[in-house]
């Protein structure tokens, strides 16, 4: 199964980032509840808290995209999804994460959810090839870089430094509404495209892009000292969308991952195992070269 064709639109400067609207032809997944709205109860394991999983019951009447980087916030500690899930309705099931509250250990089991996403900075770090035992301590690490950006937290908690650096919405009054059918974004600052992020339906895409652009705003701040911010060419955002398309799926796939030269891509696929028609949910590709994959 192909992609298909993407469409670039003309980018949109929302400071240091450029912002690149993505249209696709080739029909997604439909019938998904996600974002905020989706009914989807989160709670630490019932056979002892464990800080690589979760426990996600969906409580929605539709089948529930969950994210990867989507923030799992309270239990014991604060966790990030590590992968895309599709959850079908009434389904229970245990789910890859990572720790982003390194300093807390304890207390409620339940999570809350407002569809919040790691910034890019964090997100480097589950979308690097190769990702296995060390993936923890590297998210750690990156979570640590935002210290005293913002403000200090007692834990080392990545939602602490979200709320002070984001939730003012400082100086995204000016980003721009999703354009009639849009898909999905192509993310890029310093002059070069960093990702592409592609949904499967405009809907599924609104859900999520105001936070997908408020975490990347905390990246900005991060590296305003070594990154000026220079427009990106819309060619650069081309190139990352022509290596997407070259991707080709197997025709029953529901999670994926690719290397597709310098990007690497992975995601979700809706399929009839799910009771679902075939076609992407949610893809995420990163081109390895940026300096924020590099670290």
């Amino acid at each position: 199964m192909k992609i298909g064709q993407l469409h670039i639109g003309s980018g949109k400067q929302v400071g240091p980032l450029t912002l690149f609207p993505v249209w696709a032809e080739r029909r997604g997944a439909v019938g998904l509840a996600t974002g905020a709205a989706a009914n989807l109860e989160v709670t630490e394991l019932t056979s002892g808290p464990t800080v690589n999983k979760l426990t996600v019951t969906n409580k929605d009447t539709k089948p529930v995209l969950l994210l990867e980087g989507e923030l799992l916030e309270g239990g014991h500690q604060h966790r990030v999804c590590a992968r895309d899930v599709i959850l079908p309705a009434g389904e229970t099931r245990d789910v890859d994460t990572y720790c982003v509250e390194q300093g807390r250990w304890g207390g409620a089991s339940s999570h809350g959810r407002s569809a919040r996403r790691a910034p890019l900075n964090v997100r480097a770090e589950l979308n690097r090839p190769g990702r296995g035992a060390g993936t923890q301590s590297r998210v750690w690490e990156r979570v640590s870089r935002f210290e005293g950006l913002n403000t200090r937290s007692s834990t080392g908690s990545l939602v602490d430094h979200l709320d002070a650096g984001t939730r003012p919405g400082v100086g995204l009054k000016s980003l721009p509404r999703p354009i009639d059918g849009q898909r999905g974004v192509v993310i890029a600052f310093g002059g070069q495209a960093l990702m592409l992020e592609l949904f499967g339906r405009p809907d599924l895409f609104a859900a999520h892009y105001r936070s997908l652009v408020e975490a990347a705003w905390l990246d900005i701040q991060l590296n305003a000292g070594s990154m000026r911010p220079v427009p990106t060419k819309a060619q650069s955002a081309r190139d990352l969308a022509v290596r997407v398309m070259e991707l080709d799926l197997p025709q029953l796939t529901e999670n994926f991952e690719a290397n597709l030269g310098p990007v690497t891509v992975n995601g979700v696929c809706a399929s009839p195992k799910l009771g679902m028609l075939p076609g992407v949910a949610h893809l995420g590709a990163w081109d390895t070269r940026h300096p924020m994959m590099a670290g």
